[in-house]
């Protein structure tokens, strides 16, 4: 037992406050992994270690990330691998990991459930009209405020991975027309009722009564959605991006909903965050939420799950669960 892997824990402290008081680590981990000894770097450096803590920085193999610490290739020599709780990666140094071989595994779809929720429940709230209702409440104002069905609905998914694979699942009750727009459309698609490839992006809009973007950030995503984009969606599409920020043209969203052509938006992700107070989106009509489409229990519950797995899988050399290719 003595020769199991240290693992520096590396995330806020704030996402697990429950802290042993000889600060071993979050309790969720220690529990599951009582052998294993743990390095609590929960909102600390090297530079607030005891000798004796910082000593055991040579022996941490894993590390258990929210953000990339500046410090933690440079100040662990003997790292092997490295589990972030988010899905994106744009904020490691792959580089860096290539060259020291150091595996990089992310929490990709362990949030993919309750983010779907969220989606269809920013589409509900829109096409039933609730902010209305809530609204005439309030001035105790009584008139009919009907708004439209969810099914026979046609909802362009763009970005086929787990969230918007999960949203499909979730709309099946609902006798809605499913397109996935991914870089294949050869790519099996379970849950869609097409599949069409990004370079067909224009033409599948064209027919969407909602468009949700859950693409990641590269080369090929960045201002994705952009006037020409919103110009090929029929008119008032409902737009929802819980992707990356990125994606989107935000003054070209903006002129969108206010010449009416798009009928509105939701957007759980900006291309700055926190989203500046001065931002023309506050007041752009798109509802907003500050990044929490998730819901924190049940994902930290699953990116954990995601990480004892794959400890058990570490020592035999096979392929990771989540792993990314360097």
């Amino acid at each position: 037992m003595g020769n199991l892997p240290t693992i520096a824990v590396c995330y806020l402290a704030g996402v697990d406050s429950t802290q042993l008081d000889e600060r071993r680590g979050p309790s969720r981990i220690t529990e599951a992994l009582p052998h294993h000894p743990i390095l609590d770097m929960r909102d600390r450096t090297p530079h607030d270690l005891s000798p004796d803590e910082a000593l055991r920085l040579n022996d941490v193999e894993f590390a258990f990330i929210l953000d990339m610490p500046e410090w933690l290739i440079d100040s662990c020599p003997n790292l092997k691998w490295i589990h972030s709780l988010k899905t994106g990666h744009e904020h490691i140094p792959l580089p860096q990991l290539k060259e020291r071989h150091i595996r990089l595994t992310n929490g990709a779809g362990t949030a993919a459930t309750e983010i779907a929720e969220f989606v269809i429940a920013r589409i509900l709230e829109h096409w039933k009209r609730f902010p209305q209702i809530a609204t005439q409440q309030q001035e105790h104002k009584w008139y009919p405020a009907f708004g439209r069905a969810l099914g026979d609905s046609h909802i362009v998914l763009v970005g086929y991975g787990p969230i918007n694979q999960e949203v499909a699942r979730l709309l099946a009750p609902f006798n809605v027309r499913i397109t996935a727009v991914r870089r294949s459309a050869a790519t099996n698609s379970p849950g869609a009722n097409r599949v069409m490839s990004f370079g067909e992006l224009d033409a599948a809009l064209s027919d969407a009564d909602a468009v949700v973007a859950a693409v990641p950030s590269n080369s090929d995503t960045t201002d994705l959605f952009n006037a020409q984009r919103f110009a090929a969606m029929k008119e008032g599409c409902f737009f929802i991006n819980v992707g990356r920020g990125t994606a989107v043209v935000e003054d070209d969203l903006i002129a969108s909903l206010a010449s009416q052509h798009l009928g509105g938006a939701a957007l759980d992700v900006t291309s700055e965050e926190p989203l500046p107070a001065d931002s023309a989106l506050w007041e752009s009509g798109a509802r907003i939420s500050p990044h929490s489409s998730a819901t924190l229990a049940n994902t930290m519950r699953r990116v954990h799950e995601l990480f004892f797995r794959n400890i058990a899988i570490f020592a035999s050399g096979e392929r990771l669960q989540n792993e990314v290719d360097l």
